[in-house]
């Protein structure tokens, strides 16, 4: 019998890696693609590194442990609201250092820009990917729960 594997942000993260991998070393460019998955993958290994653990609780001013983002993000929307994207920025800025926010906010940024504005990415942009998703998943590995 064919079991699944429980799920792992972590794992998943990885596997967001890979695809980005992937397709920085493609002939065809998918310069968007590239962007998207670093972004992807960023956010997934914030979400799986950093849990369980305990942090100030989005409304009030008192610490609460949580088991995982999940569990998190529905304290945080249930008490502030907004969309999934919002609660994440909300919790790096609250809960990482102010490079890791700075990178964060920033691959977060271009890959809006890639997925909903404008496909074809800058030279730059891409850098800005690469850059954030390699301090981000550095830092999530030294400070993985």
């Amino acid at each position: 019998m064919d079991q699944k594997k429980k799920y792992s942000p972590f794992d998943h993260a990885t596997h967001n890696l890979k695809a980005h991998e992937l397709l920085k070393k493609s002939e065809i460019k998918f310069s968007d693609w590239e962007v998207t998955t670093a972004f992807y993958a960023s956010l997934k290994f914030i979400e799986g590194s950093l849990f369980p653990d305990t942090f100030k609780h989005p409304k009030e001013d008192e610490q609460r442990h949580y088991e995982s983002y999940n569990d998190y993000k529905g304290e945080y929307n249930r008490f502030v609201g907004g969309t999934p994207h919002s609660c994440m920025k909300y919790f790096v800025n609250q809960n990482t250092p102010a490079n890791i926010q700075t990178f964060y906010s920033e691959i977060y940024d271009v890959c809006h820009n890639a997925r909903y504005k404008n496909y074809q990415v800058k030279e730059g942009d891409l850098k800005i990917a690469k850059d954030a998703l390699e301090s981000i998943r550095i830092y999530c590995v030294e400070n993985q729960k």
